[in-house]
């Protein structure tokens, strides 16, 4: 066989290798961070989000009152094929994590040797926006995939100039902004870094670029016919993030950077005590070589990597001056995709190769010092109460369906009342109702008042809470009978509900 023969052949082992390390670790990944949230949480989530995720998902809308609608679809979607349970839930979320890590190894390739790609994937299990935070499935983390594989198929359409990557490219632009519209400072970035690199100035000049652009545009023309509907909603509901003031952008735009620095901390250790246990006793060689950082920008793509890795964050504080946006530091969950790449390129050559089994040694002990923590962090949190994290919401929810068919043999179609409450139920009782959205009818057009009339509804309070009670009158049904319900929390502690029904008209 020739060199050349040999060569490939090598290569293509190298490869698979590789390839398998990542789905090993991809799998090990998906595994820590469903069991991690389900041994630890009481609930759901504290806030009862992703409980309202679902609840808009499944009237499969062009959009919802506070954000667009792929997340919420994302939900309702993924539970037509799971049971309705938590651990489903934060198996979701574990999977949408583990596709950023997957196209950003995609991306790593392009940029670092194999061996350092799969460090750079490695990188992630110690990174909270990926892990930690990334457990809660909403509009935030929804985006962690879609950024990278937007910047993927960017870079692909520098390196080959191909339509079908440029077609790609927008239409996962249009999904990234029907997740939520902060990707619009990712597609900022890129089009700054189209005008500002002169080697990528010449696909101002493709017509591939303006059918992506036309691609881009048409996917968004039924979310932007709804949004004209309802009169720009979502639009006021993202403009109200901030009291308009510059001095509010400056402020939260400096926490909002320092939240990114932290959360990288954890990384930057990792690698810094591999690095270490690479070099062993009496060497004293530089850990770092800055032509390795520098040589990211020899390339049109790796000048593009970085425009999109730091140019979003310049765009993000630059609109939270001139807007006086209030910035929250997890709008950064997607900013992660290349970080490991920019902090693995400066790292000598050689630095990392001569024990290989640090990182993976150091996961495997970190995987197990989770689980072994899980039962002690789940006692702590029993001990402390927040927002709605003891609210024993499934119990509830079948309670409550439960006291609809002791009154009807209808099925129990819709509910309202507390947000937990009615998007608890929706999520949990089995007959999955539809819930009105923080009691409004407005924000749920895909209920109308003559379906409520036809087939009743449940409107669940928690004891004495007068706002609830307050806004039965939004509802254009009579109310035949209350009740109160009794369910205990995990700690005994009885939750009491008042549910009000109003029976389906006799037909």
């Amino acid at each position: 066989m020739s060199a050349e023969g040999v060569r490939i052949r090598a290569k293509s082992a190298t490869d698979s290798c590789g390839r398998l390390s990542v789905f090993w670790l991809l799998a090990a990944f998906v595994l820590t961070w469903t069991i991690y949230p389900a041994l630890t949480r009481i609930n759901l989530d504290p806030y009862g989000d992703m409980l309202e995720n679902y609840a808009w998902g499944i009237g499969w809308q062009w959009g919802y009152f506070k954000h667009p609608p792929f997340f919420a679809w994302t939900a309702a979607a993924w539970f037509e094929l799971f049971p309705r349970a938590d651990w489903a839930y934060y198996l979701l979320s574990a999977v949408n994590a583990a596709l950023a890590v997957f196209v950003s190894w995609r991306i790593a390739l392009r940029f670092l040797d194999p061996w350092r790609s799969l460090l750079a994937s490695c990188l992630f299990f110690f990174l909270p926006p990926v892990t930690f935070l990334a457990t809660k499935f909403n509009a935030n983390s929804a985006l962690l995939p879609i950024w990278p594989l937007i910047v993927l198929f960017y870079l692909r359409f520098l390196e080959r100039r191909r339509l079908v990557d440029a077609l790609v490219l927008g239409l996962v632009a249009a999904i990234g902004i029907l997740t939520k519209y902060f990707t619009a400072v990712l597609l900022a970035s890129i089009v700054l870094h189209i005008l500002f690199d002169r080697d990528a100035r010449s696909l101002l000049r493709s017509a591939s670029t303006w059918l992506a652009a036309a691609v881009f545009l048409l996917a968004l023309v039924p979310h932007l016919i709804w949004l004209w509907n309802v009169d720009f909603q979502t639009i006021s509901y993202a403009a109200s993030q901030g009291d308009g003031r510059a001095l509010d952008g400056v402020t939260s735009g400096l926490r909002f950077v320092v939240a990114l620095v932290l959360y990288l901390i954890p990384a930057v250790l990792i690698l810094y005590l591999t690095l270490l246990r690479n070099r062993g006793e009496g060497k004293t060689a530089a850990l770092l070589d800055a032509s390795g950082f520098r040589s990211l920008f020899h390339t049109v793509e790796g000048r593009a990597l970085a425009w999109t890795t730091f140019g979003s964050v310049a765009v993000t504080l630059a609109i939270a001056v001139l807007l006086g946006t209030r910035l929250s530091s997890v709008w950064g969950l997607p900013m992660y995709f290349a970080v490991p790449v920019f902090v693995l390129a400066p790292v000598r050559p050689g630095a990392l190769e001569v024990r290989r089994e640090v990182i993976p040694t150091i996961i495997a002990v970190y995987v197990v010092a989770l689980l072994v923590a899980a039962p002690f962090v789940r006692y702590f949190d029993e001990g402390r109460e927040k927002h709605y994290s003891h609210v024993p919401v499934a119990g509830i929810a079948q309670a409550v369906e439960e006291a609809w068919k002791h009154e009807t043999a209808a099925p129990l179609v819709y509910v309202g009342g507390d947000k937990i409450l009615s998007s608890g139920t929706s999520f949990y009782a089995p007959a999955r109702p539809y819930a009105v959205i923080e009691n409004s009818l407005d924000n749920t057009p895909w209920i109308t008042p003559d379906d409520l009339r036809r087939s009743g509804i449940v409107v669940a309070c928690f004891a004495n809470q007068k706002d609830c009670e307050a806004a039965l009158a939004i509802y254009p049904v009579e109310f035949s009978k209350t009740e109160t319900l009794s369910v205990q929390d995990i700690t005994g502690k009885p939750w009491n509900v008042v549910i009000h029904l109003a029976l389906p008209e006799q037909g």
